[in-house]
């Protein structure tokens, strides 16, 4: 990943003219979370790359753009590690954040922060990944990540109480923390999406 503070921020990803902004990795992301990446149905994945690069894939080039496309989503990633806001998810804690069910609250919370209406403003994935990462605790959905991902025998008594109602009260559905079977990693979709086109 190219550095933040040096480096330009790429509009070309391997090789190829891309559109950087935010919202194709938003709906990777969304895509992946809710089950909507299938190697059987690649239908949403040929509709993200075709919002993502700027020319048409050729049908027989489509396994390494997509694995390209999965590799820039990655480096977004990689923008926002080591940040002190973000919610460590390890193995035994539940996700901070959707993006599909929290957008209202991470488009406040970057108006709030930083000025920026994204529902406006085109806005890098690199950069969006650094700046949703450090949002101020001040912002709901900086709170809302704390507190799903807060560890409650920490607390006793009408506090844990407190947590707990808030916890219940933003929580995410129960497929997206584990509550329905769904494939394991992002390296199995992106398997089973690139087997679809090698066949």
């Amino acid at each position: 990943m190219a550095d933040l503070l040096t480096a330009h921020l790429p509009d070309s990803w391997h090789g190829r003219r891309i559109d950087p902004d935010f919202r194709h990795m938003v709906r990777l992301s969304n895509a992946y979370a809710h089950g909507r990446l299938d190697g059987e149905h690649p239908e949403e994945a040929l509709a993200i790359m075709e919002r993502f690069y700027h020319k048409p894939v050729p049908p027989e080039q489509l396994p390494d753009a997509y694995g390209c496309m999965v590799d820039f989503y990655r480096a977004g990633e990689q923008a926002a590690a080591g940040t002190a806001s973000e919610p460590d998810n390890g193995p035994e804690k539940p996700p901070a954040f959707d993006y599909q069910c929290d957008a209202g609250y991470i488009v406040a919370a970057f108006q709030q922060a930083y000025g920026i209406d994204l529902t406006r403003e085109k806005v890098h994935w690199f950069r969006f990944r650094a700046l949703f990462a450090a949002l101020p605790e001040e912002t709901l959905m900086a709170k809302i990540m704390s507190w799903r991902t807060m560890d409650l025998s920490e607390y006793e008594g009408s506090m844990r109480a407190h947590y707990a109602d808030l916890q219940e009260r933003f929580a995410l559905p129960a497929e997206l923390r584990g509550g329905a079977a769904r494939v394991v990693s992002v390296e199995e979709h992106d398997a089973a999406f690139l087997a679809r086109f090698r066949h």
